[in-house]
C-alpha cells in the first residue's frame, strides 16, 4: 500500500511475526506499527487533524 512513499516501512517478516503473535494470543486486532495506530487512532476524529498528521509522516 505504500509502495510510491518515501517512508520507513517494517520487513514483511517483521508484519507477519507480529500478526502470527497476534493470533497466538488470541489478540481480537493486531496493530503492528506507529503509522498504523496513528491512522487507526484518527478514525473517530476530525478528517483535517488526520492529513496533518499523515503530512508530518510524510515529510518528517
Amino acid at each position: 500500500m505504500m509502495k510510491g512513499y518515501d517512508v520507513p516501512k517494517m520487513a514483511p517478516a517483521d508484519v507477519a511475526h507480529a500478526a502470527l503473535d497476534g493470533v497466538e494470543a488470541d489478540a481480537f486486532e493486531v496493530v503492528v506499527d506507529e503509522f498504523t495506530a496513528m491512522v487507526k487512532a484518527s478514525l473517530s476524529k476530525d478528517p483535517s487533524e488526520f492529513e496533518s498528521q499523515f503530512q508530518q509522516f510524510l515529510n518528517p
